[in-house]
Parts: structure tokens; C-alpha cells; sequence
């Protein structure tokens, strides 16, 4: 399944190779999800004054969500070279990694165990649901008759009716 913003998905090439294109696949997506995010908070919650401030803002918020996401994908993919398989376990460690980075990030210890057994245990449920091909979050929506993000609007007054509907009349 290709991501959103590139034409190459992440899963295109097994764990422990590619390192850089992954990371790149991962650090663009992860920027535009951050960059949105970011924007949000300045917009609704943290209101700074300046554009010194409001850029300080964003990024406060964006490099830890980038930086994460990057730790992640390396410490997965160099466990996949050091272990030489491709498993749920290297992903298991890729999350603890990420959580310890998280709670050292956030200076707490109970933020990094908490979030190194989620990261942990959500890796683990993610890798063996792509293991058995099964999907967690389809992303892949299938709209019939068009939807507010297709190309099939319709806003006309006299629009067809689809099937054997009728006006009423």
C-alpha cells in the first residue's frame, strides 16, 4: 500500500534493507502529519506572538514527532541486520527504543517505561497483522457515488439519480 504523499511505500523492500529510502519514505510523511499537527496547536492552543515564537512552536512539536519516527525506523532495520531475520521481534525493539527515546525526551522515566511497553506491544500487533495480511487501519475507502475528497462531486440542482430512483413525482 503506497503512502499518501509518495509514489513507494515503506514495505516495498524487506526489513534491514534500504535503510535511507525508508527513512526518507518516512521522514516526508511524518513531516506533513507533524507540520499539520503543529500548525493545530499554534492555531487553537498556544496562540505565540511573532513569527520567531510561532516557528519555535512548530518546531518544538514537529522534531520530536520526526525524530521518533526516524528512531524507529533505524533501530528496526539495524536489529533486521543484526539479527538477520525479518520478525515481529525487531519491530518489538524499534518501539522500545522509541519509548526509552520518548521518556528521555520528556526527562521521565515513567513516560519512557509506559511508552516503551506501548510502542512495544503496538509494534508488535502492527508487524503480525502485515505478517498475515491484515489490515488495521484500511485507508483505502471506496466510495460509490463520490464522496467530499473524489473527483465524482456532483453539486447540481437536477444531479441524476442513481438506479431506478425517482423525484417523488
Amino acid at each position: 500500500m503506497p503512502l499518501p504523499f509518495t509514489g513507494e511505500s515503506y514495505f516495498d523492500y524487506p526489513d534491514g534493507e534500504n535503510l535511507g529510502k525508508k527513512l526518507w519514505i518516512t521522514v516526508k510523511n511524518t513531516a506533513a502529519v507533524s507540520a499539520g499537527i503543529s500548525i493545530v496547536d499554534v492555531l487553537l492552543y498556544s496562540h505565540p506572538k511573532g513569527y520567531a515564537a510561532t516557528l519555535g512552536r512548530i518546531a518544538s512539536i514537529s522534531a520530536p514527532i520526526i525524530g521518533l519516527s526516524s528512531i524507529f525506523v533505524v533501530i528496526t532495520n539495524q536489529a533486521a541486520n543484526y539479527r538477520k531475520k525479518d520478525d515481529k521481534l525487531n519491530w518489538v525493539i524499534g518501539g522500545v527504543a522509541t519509548g526509552i527515546a520518548c521518556g528521555a525526551w520528556r526527562r521521565s522515566g515513567m513516560v519512557g517505561f509506559c511508552s516503551s511497553v506501548l510502542f512495544g506491544t503496538y509494534a508488535f500487533i502492527q508487524k503480525d497483522a502485515l505478517m498475515m495480511n491484515i489490515p488495521l487501519f484500511d485507508v483505502n475507502l471506496k466510495l460509490d457515488n463520490g464522496g467530499l475528497r473524489t473527483v465524482k462531486q456532483d453539486w447540481t440542482l437536477t444531479a441524476d439519480r442513481p438506479g431506478n430512483w425517482t423525484t417523488g413525482k
